[in-house]
């Protein structure tokens, strides 16, 4: 399990954790998800780097130090949601989380792609990789595919060309 918080404190080390101390509620742990680690530069600073992927109950979080956390939204709920959220049936909730973890896989995958052309990682590139994949009803494990890391690249390409005859 990985910690990760703007402002924290290390609390502990161990051969394969990190222990960190947020002094704010709002940042917490990191479960359910996948922790993406990046060269640093692909990384560019953006005035928002903590995102919420409501359509899909996902939460991502670019760190400008190359390290991209893609997990399950988290959120604190009062009594109200929780009573509500029991009368949801049981294989709605499986659908829901079967669904956000294909999600969440389908992005590590893509991140994990665009390191490997070596292009910057933003939420709207990581967002169209992922479209792109599930439009083409790809499964996951061939987005890492070299046919899908061309079509990519294409794709990136056909972005930037006409970005440039936009400005």
């Amino acid at each position: 399990m990985m910690y990760m918080s703007p402002q924290a404190e290390v609390r502990g080390l161990s051969h394969d954790d990190i222990h960190l101390h947020a002094r704010s509620k709002k940042y917490g742990k990191l479960s359910t998800g996948q922790m993406v680690m990046v060269s640093p530069y692909l990384v560019k600073r953006q005035k928002q780097h903590f995102h919420h992927l409501e359509e899909h109950g996902i939460d991502l979080i670019i760190g400008c130090n190359g390290l991209i956390w893609v997990g399950e939204h988290v959120k604190v709920k009062d009594e109200m949601e929780y009573q509500v959220n029991l009368t949801e049936p049981a294989h709605k909730k499986e659908e829901k989380n079967d669904t956000r973890r294909e999600y969440i896989c389908r992005a590590a995958n893509a991140i994990r792609l665009l390191s490997t052309l070596g292009f910057s990682i933003t939420l709207e590139v990581i967002k169209g990789v992922v479209d792109l994949s599930q439009s083409l009803n790809l499964e996951i494990h061939d987005m890492l595919g070299s046919e899908f890391c061309v079509l990519v690249a294409e794709k990136e390409a056909e972005r930037r060309s006409s970005n440039k005859r936009k400005q």
